[in-house]
C-alpha cells in the first residue's frame, strides 16, 4: 500500500529521503533532586507522626502526682526568684510538669492555712538574694506574725544578704547565720545611671520635655546627676523606708531605736558582730540548722551543739528515725480544698487581674522571664471578668511604674466601661506610679500599702537627635520634601524653636488631660491636683494624706473591702478567679513553635535598638546576663523606654529606677 504525499509529509515531485539511521541507545536522565526530596518528605512525615504520638502520650507521661502533706512537715519559704503577683508560665511545662512558683497571694494563703494545719509544725525561712518589694515584704511580715500566734516555730537562715533579707527574717523565733556569713547593714540608698556623657561622645543629644519638675524619667538621657526636685522626693522615700526598718528591728529584736541607728552607720557586719549586737541569735551552718529543725518538727529536743568545736562528742544521733519534710507554698497550696460549708456562695466570685511591669500597647507573645502589662491582653482579661456572671467584683492588683500613654489610656477606658457593670477596686502593690496610677484612678476605690510608691502624675517626652553623630562620621544629608512640616521630628536635622514649641504643646495637652482625669476621679480642682502632681512620687502613706488614694492596706485588706461591699462575712471564704489565667500547656507549646493564633502584628515586634547595635536577641540576653547585677535593671529600664519611644513620643513613666538598697 502506497502513501500519498500528505501522509509522508514530502513535497510534490520531491524524492523521498532515505531514513536516518537510528540514534545510539541513551539511558533517560533522571533529576538529581528526586532522592533528596523523597528523603526529606519521608523525614517530615516521620516527624509529624512522632509529634502526634508524643502529644497523644502527654497525658500519661506527665500526669502530676497527687501531693499530700505528711505529718511533721515544715513549710519552706524562699524567694530566690523574687515573689511576683502571678507566676509566668513556661511553654516547656508540658514536658516538665512544672507549673512555676507560688504567687504572692498563694504564698499568703499557704501561710494562713499552715497556721491551723496539724501536719505543718513550723516554717523554715531562707530569704533569697533577689528579695521582694518593700510593700509585699511588710505584708508578708504581718502574715508571719499572725502565723506565730499559733505557737508554731519560724526559723530563718541567712548565708549573706542585706537589709531586705534581714527584714524578711525578723519575725523568726531564731535567726541563724554561718560563722563566715556577711550581712550588709548600712541603711538605704538609691543609685541611678545617667547616660548623657556617653551620648555626648557619640554625638547624640536628647530633647526632653517633662511635666513637671519632679517628672525626671528623661533625666537619664539629658542630665549628669539628680535635679533638686528628684533628690528631694527620693530622700523623703528613703527616710520613710529607714524609719520602717528601724521600727521593725526594735519591735522584733527588742532593741533601742537610737542604738539601731548608730549600729547601721558601720556597714558590713560579720556573724559574730551581728550576734554581739543582738541582731541575730545563733551562728551555725545550714546543715546543722536543718538537723535542728528536723528534731523540732518531730517534737523532740535537739541536745547537740550547733557549732563545731573539738570538745563535742557528737552532733547528731545517727539512729534517730525522725525525718525532715519540707513542702513549698506552690505544692502546699495545691493540697488545700475548702469545704462547701466554708464558701459563702458558690455563685459568687471575685476576680483579681494582676498587672506587673511596664505598660505597653498591643499584646504579648514572648516567653521571657520579664513581666510587662500589655494593653491588648489586659483589656481582654477585663472583658472576661466583666462578662463572667459569677464575678461580682474585680480587684486590679497593680505593680507597675507606668509606660505607654496609649496603652495606659486603652486600659483606662476599659476600666471605665467595666465599673459601670460591677465594682472595680485598685490594690497597689510595691509600685503603682504614673501610668500605674492612671489605671488605678479609673477604679471605684484605690487601696495602697503605706510603703507603696505611687503618684508620678505627669508625662515625659525624650527624643534623640543624631546631628552630632553625623558630623563626627562625616556624613551629610539632603532631603526633598513636599512642605516644611515634613521635616518635623527628623532626627538627622537640628530641632528648631518651632519644632520644640510644637513638642511642648503636644506634651502639655496630654499632661492637662491627665490632671483633669485625676481631678474628676478624686473630686478635686485642677489646681489642687497640679500642686500634688508635677510628676512627684509619693509613698502610699503620704498619698493617703493628700487624697490621692482612698485607703491604706495590702491585698488581703482589698479582698476584705470587696467582701464587705458584696455583703460577704469576713469569716467566710469566696472563690477567686485570677488573671492572667494559666494557659493550656499544649497551646503554650504550639505558640512557642509558631503554630499559635497570633492575630496582632505587635506580637512580631523586635527590639530595633538591640539589632541596630549588631546583636541578636540571644546575644543581647547573654550580654545582659554578664553585666553586674546592679547595672542590669537600669539598662533594661533605659531599653524599655527606648522601645516604647519608638512607637510613642510621650510616655507616662516613673523617674528612673527607684531601687532602694
Amino acid at each position: 500500500m502506497s502513501l500519498n504525499n500528505e501522509e509522508t509529509g514530502t513535497r510534490p515531485n520531491q524524492p523521498s529521503m532515505p531514513p536516518y539511521p537510528p540514534p545510539p541507545y541513551q539511558r533517560k536522565r533522571s533529576s538529581g533532586w528526586v532522592i533528596p526530596l523523597v528523603v526529606i518528605g519521608a523525614l517530615i512525615v516521620i516527624f509529624f507522626i512522632f509529634i502526634a504520638i508524643m502529644f497523644a502520650s502527654f497525658g500519661s507521661m506527665f500526669d502530676s502526682k497527687e501531693i499530700t502533706v505528711k505529718e511533721n512537715s515544715v513549710l519552706y519559704l524562699t524567694f530566690d526568684d523574687g515573689l511576683q503577683e502571678y507566676s509566668k508560665q513556661s511553654p516547656f511545662s508540658i514536658f516538665t510538669g512544672s507549673s512555676g512558683g507560688a504567687s504572692f497571694l498563694q504564698t499568703l494563703r499557704a501561710i494562713e492555712n499552715a497556721k491551723t494545719d496539724d501536719n505543718i509544725k513550723g516554717i523554715y525561712l531562707k530569704p533569697g538574694l533577689t528579695g521582694i518589694g518593700w510593700a509585699k515584704s511588710m505584708e508578708m511580715q504581718d502574715a508571719l506574725e499572725d502565723f506565730k500566734s499559733s505557737g508554731k516555730f519560724i526559723y530563718a537562715f541567712m548565708e549573706m544578704g542585706a537589709e531586705g533579707q534581714y527584714f524578711h527574717s525578723l519575725p523568726a523565733d531564731t535567726i541563724f547565720v554561718p560563722m563566715e556569713g556577711l550581712v550588709e547593714m548600712n541603711g538605704f540608698a538609691v543609685t541611678s545611671m545617667f547616660f548623657t556623657g556617653l551620648f555626648e561622645k557619640l554625638g547624640i543629644k536628647y530633647h526632653v520635655e517633662h511635666f513637671e519638675d519632679f517628672k525626671s524619667a528623661g533625666d537619664m538621657f539629658s542630665k549628669t546627676k539628680y535635679t533638686d526636685s528628684a533628690r528631694h522626693q527620693t530622700t523623703v522615700i528613703i527616710n520613710q523606708r529607714m524609719e520602717n526598718f528601724v521600727n521593725a528591728i526594735a519591735k522584733y529584736r527588742n532593741l533601742d531605736k537610737e542604738f539601731i541607728k548608730e549600729a547601721l552607720k558601720t556597714g558590713y557586719y560579720t556573724a559574730d558582730s551581728l550576734q554581739a549586737l543582738g541582731f541575730i541569735d545563733v551562728m551555725a551552718q545550714e546543715m546543722s540548722v536543718l538537723e535542728f529543725i528536723k528534731y523540732r518538727a518531730n517534737g523532740d529536743a535537739y541536745n547537740f551543739p550547733l557549732n563545731v568545736h573539738e570538745s563535742a562528742d557528737s552532733y547528731t544521733d545517727i539512729d534517730y528515725e525522725g525525718k525532715l519534710r519540707f513542702i513549698s507554698p506552690a505544692a502546699y497550696i495545691s493540697t488545700i480544698h475548702s469545704d462547701k460549708s466554708e464558701i459563702h456562695d458558690e455563685n459568687v466570685t471575685i476576680a483579681i487581674i494582676n498587672g506587673v511591669g511596664g505598660i505597653n500597647s498591643g499584646r504579648d507573645n514572648s516567653f521571657s522571664d520579664d513581666y510587662s502589662i500589655r494593653s491588648g491582653d489586659y483589656v481582654r482579661q477585663l472583658r472576661k471578668a466583666r462578662e463572667d456572671e459569677n464575678v461580682k467584683a474585680i480587684i486590679l492588683r497593680i505593680d507597675s511604674p507606668g509606660g505607654s500613654v496609649i496603652g495606659s489610656d486603652e486600659i483606662w477606658e476599659e476600666i471605665i466601661k467595666t465599673r459601670k457593670v460591677k465594682p472595680v477596686y485598685a490594690s497597689m502593690s510595691d509600685v503603682a506610679a504614673s501610668g500605674g496610677y492612671y489605671m488605678a484612678m479609673a477604679c471605684d476605690t484605690i487601696i495602697a500599702h503605706p510603703a507603696t510608691i505611687t503618684g508620678s502624675i505627669g508625662v515625659v517626652l525624650a527624643i534623640p537627635n543624631f546631628t552630632g553623630t553625623m558630623d563626627k562620621l562625616g556624613i551629610t544629608t539632603d532631603t526633598i520634601a513636599s512642605n516644611k512640616s515634613a521635616q518635623f521630628l527628623n532626627t538627622l536635622y537640628p530641632f528648631d524653636d518651632a519644632s520644640k514649641q510644637k513638642l511642648y504643646t503636644i506634651s502639655k495637652a496630654m499632661y492637662d488631660r491627665f490632671l483633669n482625669k485625676v481631678a474628676k476621679s478624686r473630686n478635686m480642682t485642677y489646681d489642687e491636683v497640679r500642686s500634688l502632681a508635677r510628676g512627684r512620687v509619693w509613698t502610699g502613706e503620704d498619698a493617703m494624706k493628700h487624697n490621692l488614694i482612698d485607703a491604706l492596706g495590702g491585698l488581703d485588706d482589698a479582698i476584705d473591702m470587696v467582701k464587705n461591699r458584696l455583703g460577704i462575712p469576713l469569716d467566710k471564704k469566696v472563690y477567686v478567679r485570677s488573671f492572667p489565667e494559666a494557659e493550656d500547656e499544649m497551646v503554650a507549646f504550639l505558640r512557642l513553635i509558631g503554630l499559635g493564633d497570633d492575630d496582632d502584628s505587635e506580637l512580631k515586634y523586635k527590639t530595633n535598638f538591640v539589632e541596630a547595635l549588631g546583636f541578636s536577641q540571644n546575644q543581647y540576653t547573654s550580654l545582659m546576663d554578664m553585666m553586674p547585677k546592679a547595672i542590669q535593671p537600669h539598662l533594661k529600664h533605659a531599653l524599655d523606654m527606648y522601645k516604647m519611644s519608638e512607637k510613642e513620643n510621650v510616655l507616662m513613666s516613673m523617674p528612673y529606677m527607684i531601687e532602694i538598697k
